[in-house]
C-alpha cells in the first residue's frame, strides 16, 4: 500500500534515532571538514562581481588568457564570497549546512515513504562513508548537494502520484545552474524518469517538462553559450588527468574503495524491493559515471539511501507512518546542531591562522604573476594575488591546462611554458615543484612561513 505522503492536515517529520545520526554525522562534518581545491575561486570571482557590479570576461586573478571562458555559475560564485567574508571557516560552515541539508532532506523522503528508524539511520551512514571524501572535503560541488536531495525527493513522490508539481523541477534546475555544473547530473536523472516513467503516463507533460528542463540549463549568465562551457569542462585537461579531481575509480584508492563498498551495501539493501524502471536506468548511469571519475560516486550513493532504507522491510509489509514529533525531538535536534556549532568555532583559530598565510604569501607577491600549485594557488587569489592559472582549469587553453598541470606534478620539461610566463613561483622547499622551478633557473629569494618565493636568477 502506498503511503499518502500529501494527505491534509498530516504532518511529517523525522524519527528521534533519525535526528540523532543526522546530530552525530554533523559533529563529525565539523570536525573534520577541510577545504578543498575548486573552493576559493568562487569566493575569490564573486568578490570581483560584487566590486564592479558586473560578471569579468574571464578569470581576473589569473594572469594566463581566460577570454573564452563562459560563467554559468555566477550566483554559486557570489553565495561563496559572502560566506568567505568569514574567512575559511565560513567555507567549512556552508559545507557543514549543506550536508546536513541535503541528508536530512533524503533521510525525511525515506521516513514518509515509511523506511523505519533503524534502516534511515544505517543508510546515513553508509552513505556518510562511502561519500567521506565529497561530504569532508569543501568543494564547489556542495553547492549541488540540496538541489540533487530535492530533485530526488520530487521525483520519487511524483512517481508516487503523478501531479502538475514535476513543473517545479523546471524553476530548480535553472537555479541550480546559476550554481553548479552539476545540474547536468540532475537533469540527466530527471530525464530517466520522464522517458522511462512518466513518458507513458502523460506525453505532452513529459517531452514539454524535459524541454523546459534543457531549456532551463541556459538560463544563466552564460546563455546560450552554456553548451559551449559545459562541453569545455568535460573536454578539458583536467578531466583526463588521473591524478585530479576526475581520476577514474581505483581500488588502490582507500576512499574509492568506501565508495565502492557503501554503494554495494546500499545497492543489495535497495534491490530487495522492486524499484521503477527509471531508477535502475539512472542507476546504471550513475554508476557507468562513477567508474569513469570517482567524483560522481556521491551522486551515486545519495540517489541510493532512499531505495536501501526501504528496502529493509520485508517485501509485502505495511511501511511505518512517521508520527508528529514531540517537543524532545525538536530539542534533541537543536542540541545536536549546536553541538556541531560549538566544533566548528573551536576550529576557526586553525582556519585564520591558514588564510593569515595566505595573506602573507599574497602581500609579499604584489603586483607579480605567481605560479603556485592547487589548493594554495586558490587561496592566494581570494587573498587578492595574482596567480597564472588557477581553478576553475577548464577557463583557459587546453596547452595552458597540460602545463599547469605538468608544473603540479613536477615536470621540468612539461611545466617550462608556465614556468616561462611566471614572475614568482611559490612552493615548499625541496617539493617537486620547487625543484622543477630551479630546474629551469629560478633560484630561492625569500620564505614566508613554510614556503619559499623562488624568482628567475
Amino acid at each position: 500500500m502506498a503511503l499518502d505522503t500529501n494527505a491534509p492536515g498530516r504532518r511529517w517529520v523525522l524519527p528521534i534515532g533519525v535526528i540523532v545520526t543526522l546530530g552525530v554525522l554533523a559533529s563529525v562534518v565539523a570536525q573534520l571538514t577541510i577545504i578543498g581545491s575548486d573552493a576559493l575561486w568562487l569566493p575569490a570571482l564573486g568578490d570581483a562581481i560584487r566590486r564592479t557590479g558586473s560578471i569579468p570576461n574571464g578569470i581576473p586573478f589569473a594572469a594566463a588568457d581566460s577570454a573564452g571562458w563562459v560563467n554559468t555559475t555566477a550566483l554559486g560564485q557570489l553565495l561563496f564570497s559572502y560566506a568567505f567574508t568569514l574567512g575559511s571557516i565560513g567555507i567549512v560552515i556552508t559545507q557543514l549546512a549543506a550536508v546536513v541539508l541535503a541528508l536530512g532532506t533524503l533521510a525525511l523522503s525515506s521516513s514518509t515513504l515509511g523506511a523505519r528508524s533503524l534502516a534511515t539511520s544505517v543508510s546515513l551512514v553508509v552513505v556518510a562513508l562511502g561519500a567521506a571524501a565529497p561530504l569532508l572535503i569543501a568543494r564547489a560541488q556542495l553547492l549541488s548537494l540540496l538541489p540533487y536531495a530535492v530533485l530526488l525527493v520530487l521525483l520519487r513522490r511524483e512517481q508516487e502520484r503523478p501531479t502538475s508539481a514535476i513543473w517545479w523541477t523546471v524553476p530548480l534546475v535553472a537555479i541550480w545552474g546559476n550554481l553548479h555544473g552539476g545540474v547536468l547530473v540532475g537533469v540527466a536523472v530527471l530525464g530517466c524518469y520522464l522517458v522511462f516513467s512518466r513518458l507513458r503516463q502523460s506525453p505532452f507533460t513529459a517531452v514539454g517538462v524535459g524541454l523546459a528542463a534543457l531549456t532551463a540549463t541556459c538560463l544563466n549568465p552564460g546563455l546560450l553559450d552554456a553548451p559551449h562551457y559545459y562541453l569545455g569542462v568535460f573536454g578539458g585537461e583536467a578531466t583526463s588527468d588521473d591524478s585530479g579531481m576526475w581520476s577514474r575509480l581505483s581500488l588502490t584508492n582507500p576512499f574509492d574503495m568506501l565508495l565502492v563498498v557503501g554503494a554495494l551495501v546500499l545497492l543489495s539493501l535497495g534491490l530487495r524491493r522492486r524499484r521503477p524502471l527509471w531508477e535502475y536506468v539512472a542507476g546504471v548511469g550513475l554508476a557507468i559515471a562513477t567508474v569513469t571519475a570517482a567524483r560522481h560516486g556521491i551522486w551515486l550513493l545519495l540517489f541510493l539511501a532512499t531505495p536501501a532504507a526501504l528496502g529493509w522491510a520485508r517485501l509485502g509489509e505495511e511501511p511505518v507512518r512517521a508520527r508528529v514529533s514531540p517537543p524532545r525531538q525538536s530539542m534533541a535536534a537543536v542540541a545536536l546542531l549546536a553541538v556541531a556549532c560549538v566544533l566548528v568555532a573551536l576550529r576557526a583559530p586553525t582556519f585564520a591562522a591558514t588564510d593569515a598565510e595566505a595573506t602573507s604569501l599574497a602581500s609579499a607577491t604584489r603586483g607579480q604573476v605567481v605560479l603556485v600549485e592547487e589548493p594554495l594557488a586558490e587561496s592566494l587569489a581570494a587573498a587578492g594575488a595574482t596567480v597564472w592559472v588557477s581553478n576553475p582549469l577548464d577557463a583557459f587553453t587546453a596547452s595552458d591546462q597540460a602545463a599547469y598541470l605538468a608544473f603540479m606534478k613536477g615536470d621540468e620539461t612539461g611545466a617550462r611554458p608556465a614556468l616561462e610566463r611566471a614572475d614568482v613561483v611559490v612552493a615548499k622547499p625541496d617539493s617537486p615543484q620547487a625543484r622543477a622551478a630551479i630546474a629551469n633557473g629560478f633560484v630561492r629569494a625569500t620564505r614566508v612561513a613554510q614556503y619559499v618565493l623562488l624568482r628567475r636568477a
